[in-house]
């Protein structure tokens, strides 16, 4: 008798685990996968853009897509092991790039970063957020020109909230939450990290559940206040000085300004949208991995590598933990394939590097 309600506690059990888990989409090679797991309201709505133009492919390499220039909707890929997940096990948040104007979910969908995460047991989603893009991205009359760092930050909140509770579902009780990014999502990450023990800088009244418990930063910006960056709004070219006009006017738009604003007016946002601006002794441990096209080039032919030297200067002066790693030579697009078996050492705690 005691041996049937030990079963039948362990049944009620695992059908409750597995209560809010919709059925796989498909199952490979020790992976299942669910597609457009909806974390808001807009999950239910037409995309905005040009459109999903995705097609199921092959899983030798991982999945593959066709690109999509626009996609702004709540929705959420989710990849586990098809074996049972450890109560404790890392769920980790990726955000792709595309700056914050153009890609989506599943032009992310690179196994040389999901795969060592997942052959060590952790639960990935990969999440769209809502864009800021830019006419000069998208010609479609439905693209949206409004979205700020705000808005697309309070999506990446939503979407670790649904993804906990998803990995929950699958028996994860007790996840620690890593938010990583490429690029634009590198960035992202650290603003929602960062802003988890130091809300009042940006004042956004985030969740932060589950609590992030690392932060994983591949090529992303993190000082726009800095002079290489600042200078990207402006060409030198003889004795003449040229505006770049879209990456200026990207700027307004993702801190909220109008395109009329001056460079007084912007240059403070920048700096407050800032992921240095935010650390403090609390700030969550960081992974930073960052590339140079060569030993003569400190930059990534992108992104110049003292954006990365600088953050990992500020963290360390407040006590915060970081790690990080120079890929040489590697371009902007380059490093998460390179780092990426490194990068989930890092994850999983097992390899330091100072």
């Amino acid at each position: 008798m005691k041996a049937k309600t030990v079963f039948l506690f362990l049944s009620i059990a695992a059908v409750a685990v597995g209560a809010d888990v919709p059925p796989v989409t498909c199952a490979r090679n020790g992976i299942r996968c669910w597609h457009d797991v909806a974390y808001g309201p807009r999950g239910d709505l037409p995309d905005e853009g040009e459109g999903y133009k995705g097609s199921y492919g092959g899983w030798q390499s991982g999945m593959q897509w066709r690109s999509c220039t626009h996609r702004s909707g709540q929705f959420l890929d989710v990849y586990a092991p098809s074996r049972a997940v450890a109560t404790n096990a890392v769920v980790a948040l990726f955000l792709h790039g595309g700056s914050w104007s153009q890609c989506f979910d599943k032009d992310a969908v690179l196994f040389d970063l999901f795969r060592p995460l997942l052959e060590k047991g952790a639960v990935v989603g990969t999440a769209n957020y809502i864009l800021q893009t830019d006419i000069t991205f998208n010609s479609s009359k439905r693209a949206r020109k409004e979205a700020t760092f705000a808005e697309m930050l309070r999506d990446i909140d939503a979407a670790a909230d649904r993804l906990g509770a998803f990995a929950h579902a699958l028996g994860v009780t007790a996840p620690r939450l890593v938010v990583l990014g490429e690029s634009a999502g590198g960035h992202l990450a650290l603003l929602y990290a960062y802003d988890q023990d130091n809300p009042s800088k940006l004042g956004l009244g985030l969740k932060h559940v589950p609590r992030v418990a690392q932060a994983v930063n591949i090529v992303g910006p993190t000082a726009f206040a800095e002079k290489e960056i600042a200078n990207s709004m402006t060409w030198n070219f003889l004795f003449f000085k040229i505006r770049n006009h879209m990456f200026s006017r990207l700027m307004r738009r993702l801190v909220g300004l109008p395109d009329n604003a001056s460079d007084d007016e912007l240059l403070p946002l920048m700096a407050k949208w800032s992921p240095i601006d935010l650390v403090c002794d609390k700030s969550v441990p960081t992974v930073l991995a960052y590339g140079k096209l060569n030993k003569w080039f400190s930059t990534d032919g992108l992104v110049p590598a003292s954006q990365f030297t600088l953050l990992e200067r500020r963290l360390k002066d407040a006590g915060a933990p970081c790690v990080s790693r120079a890929f040489v030579p590697a371009n902007h697009a380059e490093v998460r394939g390179k780092g990426g078996k490194w990068i989930a050492e890092q994850v999983f705690g097992t390899k330091k590097e100072k």
